[in-house]
């Protein structure tokens, strides 16, 4: 069965999370990208004008995917805000110990590594943190309304705290390979909370 153009620009897109998790941006070489995905050097460019292009793309997908998952969460009835939160940075924290505590945060993987060339690459995980921070801040806002969060916390400025705890937490995990920064995160986390 053919694959059409958006199956194909799909393919390209969930096998460029994969392998970028694995490899790194710069360690990831075209071929090595096509022969995985089994799409013909022409086709890639078809859908992308360069490497640094499909690099963007993959980025975005991959934060959509995390804001998909985040509004899953935080719309689901059956816990109060707090709760969702919690189970938030729990899933964080299960995920990113796969693999010997490899992890597969593209945030984590990649941005230190293209910051310096890739303006766009950069720009594009910056608007993406941005996203993940305001559905932080508006679930800290709900847990705030419904009486599970402390109304003196600036909501704001906690979503942007334990954000940046937990990947400094991914950060030190991936590269100790020990999971004790993240058991250091949740427990920081829910004190916070």
């Amino acid at each position: 069965m053919s694959l059409n153009y958006d199956q194909k620009k799909l393919h390209l897109l969930k096998t460029g999370e994969e392998v970028l998790a694995k490899y790194g941006f710069t360690g990831l070489g075209l071929s090595k990208l096509l022969q995985i995905s089994g799409i013909p050097k022409g086709s890639f460019y078809y859908y992308f004008s360069s490497k640094e292009e499909y690099g963007v793309a993959v980025i975005e997908y991959y934060i959509a995917q995390q804001l998909a998952y985040m509004k899953s969460l935080f719309s689901n009835t059956n816990f109060t805000m707090r709760e969702k939160l919690i189970c938030y940075w729990k899933n964080w924290y299960t995920s990113q110990c796969l693999d010997e505590c490899k992890g597969r945060c593209l945030i984590v993987k990649l941005s230190c590594e293209v910051a310096d060339f890739s303006t766009s690459m950069r720009i594009a995980f910056c608007k993406g943190i941005d996203q993940i921070i305001v559905l932080l801040c508006d679930a800290i806002t709900q847990g705030q309304q419904d009486g599970t969060i402390s109304e003196t916390l600036n909501a704001q400025q906690t979503a942007k705290q334990l954000y940046q705890q937990w990947l400094g937490a991914s950060l030190v995990v991936k590269l100790q390979h020990r999971e004790e920064s993240f058991a250091i995160a949740m427990e920081l986390t829910e004190s916070i909370l």
